[in-house]
């Protein structure tokens, strides 16, 4: 038989404590108890002089730790009961790591994990090293620790400054907080206490600025001073996402709670400005994920109601981003069921109801993801079933929600009901889809070009999921304009992907995708009216076209998708409308484009959305085309 001794600091065995009595925890577990001792000792090896030492290798960065008012959420710990009593981060060892079985034996501190019967390894408190840096970025090469001196230097004199002024934040805060927040509360309650360390208040400004200039309502708060100018929302966005990210590079946030709350919100609302950003989102993500791997919030823990709440939650907000970025960015999944110690049902009905019922069509859009992973297409017509949206409101216990929160969640659900089928490859372009293919896609495409152009114009909680819906919309509408072939089906579906293009339009100025959507369809519908003004000339229906134009002016209007925006008619720029072509039914408008026009590319694309191909750099077709 082998007995681990404990040895101190010489390599000289220690004495052999014992405790008079078990902690409740270890009574409960029929364990061998150390917690009693261990916390009486280390209440006992802080004397005065200690605690002295310890305050000035402080960095000046470290948050004090006062306690909150009573009435305040208190903020999240790294990971609750995973910190010794010293305030230093636990790490978590799995079983299958060779020094799991000596760590265990020989360490009075570790515990195991209790997520599910016999535990998965266990949690191995850290030695404190004031010596060392506490970032969970820091380098410790000479001359990388070099370069980060200098960015920090940087980011003190630069990003940390750019931040509205208080009278526009208040306002940007309240938007966030009204509709935002509800449906994704990556935040949680830090928005309610005072942050104590200068720099994480900083960012957190920062980033709730950068949610909120989506809204029609912050247009006139976008300023980064009280004296400067009014800025577009690109420039302010821009401006505050390399902001955030130096700060984040630089290695100034030292919470890893704090920084996974960042990472993820940032991967949501930044928008990339030019090709070489386009991954930028996916990458923030990855590393939002990791952290959370790193602390093990996916584990479930035996903690204070208020703290696990609060881990479930931002558990929750990291695999529903992550199931975001998969759809929006063709990536794979990085959290994984198998991998969970949660129970995803319980910690979904735990949410309050604009929350809930957003994870519970991120239940459906996991679903729906399997139809699309390598391996699982379908060699006929596949459909999901979906429930009633209404029906999941009422499920959720949203029906109290506002009308306008409930509205963009519907478009997040018609988006959805757009990928819930899928056809064989061979089949998509070629014939008709199934019924229910047909009739869903459609009728899921005019509900969300209702919704953001009609009904809710202005009122939307503008998160990525609209101008994603929208392009949903366009792509249904594409391909029903590409390849009917009833002339009254094709002029509807160009009809429809004018009024897409045109609500797109109006998003380009805050989203990425949108702008590139734009530029694409812009283009179509160019090489449309010239390809028709072509035809027109060579089969003499010059008067025709004239008529069908003068009609159009007289009789058709696009909904307007903001307050005041006028929308542009793309069909009259080129003097034509696809109406004309109804006396030559078999004619192929899309045969007669100019053969240095990469249509093969815009069909790679605008398709590539049902499909969630990896076609979503569409940065790099807008390069190509200029």
């Amino acid at each position: 038989m082998v007995r681990f001794v404990e040895s101190d600091s010489t390599g000289l065995p220690l004495k052999r404590k014992q405790v008079a009595q078990a902690c409740a925890r270890c009574r409960r577990r029929k364990k061998r108890c150390f917690h009693n001792h261990d916390e009486r000792s280390a209440v006992g090896a802080l004397n005065p002089i200690t605690r002295v030492g310890e305050a000035a290798v402080r960095s000046p960065t470290d948050r004090p730790s006062s306690p909150s008012p009573p009435e305040q959420p208190e903020p999240l710990s790294e990971r609750p009961s995973s910190q010794n009593q010293e305030g230093h981060a636990s790490r978590f060892i799995g079983d299958l790591s060779p020094e799991v079985i000596l760590m265990e034996a020989t360490s009075l501190c570790s515990h195991r994990d209790v997520s599910v019967r016999g535990g998965l390894g266990i949690w191995q408190p850290r030695a404190p090293d004031s010596t060392k840096p506490t970032s969970p970025f820091i380098l410790t090469s000479p001359s990388r620790q070099a370069v980060q001196d200098m960015l920090k230097a940087y980011v003190w004199s630069h990003c940390i400054a750019c931040c509205p002024p208080p009278s526009d934040y208040a306002v940007l805060r309240r938007i966030y907080l009204e509709k935002l927040d509800p449906i994704f509360p990556i935040l949680g309650g830090q928005l309610l206490i005072s942050l104590q360390d200068e720099i994480e208040g900083k960012v957190l400004q920062q980033i709730v600025s950068l949610a909120a200039a989506a809204d029609p309502e912050a247009s006139r708060h976008l300023r980064l001073n009280s004296e400067g100018p009014l800025l577009s929302r690109h420039d302010f966005c821009n401006s505050l996402s390399n902001s955030i990210q130096t700060i984040i590079d630089a290695g100034l946030i030292t919470s890893r709670v704090f920084l996974v709350r960042i990472l993820a919100a940032l991967s949501l609302y930044m928008q990339p400005s030019s090709p070489d950003e386009a991954d930028i989102p996916a990458l923030l993500n990855s590393r939002a994920v990791h952290q959370m791997h790193t602390l093990g919030l996916q584990m479930a823990s035996e903690d204070s109601h208020r703290s696990s709440k609060e881990s479930r939650t931002l558990f929750c907000c990291v695999w529903a981003l992550d199931r975001i970025n998969s759809a929006f960015y063709g990536r794979a999944c990085l959290i994984h069921e198998r991998d969970i110690g949660w129970n995803m049902d319980e910690c979904i009905t735990a949410q309050p109801p604009p929350f809930r019922l957003f994870l519970m069509l991120i239940g459906l859009l996991d679903s729906v993801i399997g139809l699309y992973r390598p391996g699982n297409r379908k060699e006929n017509e596949y459909i999901i079933e979906l429930p009633i949206f209404e029906q999941m409101i009422l499920d959720a216990g949203a029906a109290r929600v506002s009308s306008s929160c409930l509205a963009s969640l519907e478009i997040f659900y018609h988006s959805v009901a757009i990928l819930s089928s899928q056809s064989p490859s061979e089949n998509r372009s070629t014939a008709l889809p199934a019924p229910a293919t047909n009739s869903r896609r459609s009728l899921a495409a005019d509900r969300i070009t209702s919704i953001v152009g009609d009904e809710f114009v202005g009122q939307l909680s503008y998160l990525p999921i609209i101008p994603y819906g929208v392009s949903l919309s366009l792509s249904v509408s594409y391909r029903k304009m590409r390849h009917s072939n009833v002339p009254m089906f094709r002029n509807r579906g160009k009809q429809a992907f004018v009024a897409n293009t045109s609500l797109l339009k109006s998003l380009d100025d805050t989203f990425w995708t949108a702008k590139a959507m734009v530029a694409m369809a812009e283009q179509v519908l160019q090489e449309m009216d010239k390809a028709v003004a072509s035809i027109t000339q060579e089969t003499g229906l010059a008067d025709t076209s004239k008529k069908a134009e003068s009609t159009f002016r007289g009789d058709h209007e696009v909904a307007s998708s903001g307050p005041g925006d006028s929308i542009t008619d793309y069909t009259l720029q080129g003097n034509a409308d696809a109406s004309m072509l109804e006396a030559i039914p078999d004619l192929d408008v899309f045969g007669h484009f100019d053969p240095t026009f990469n249509l093969g590319a815009v069909d790679a694309v605008l398709e590539g959305n049902l499909d969630f191909g990896p076609s979503s750099n569409w940065f790099e077709w807008q390069q190509l085309r200029g």
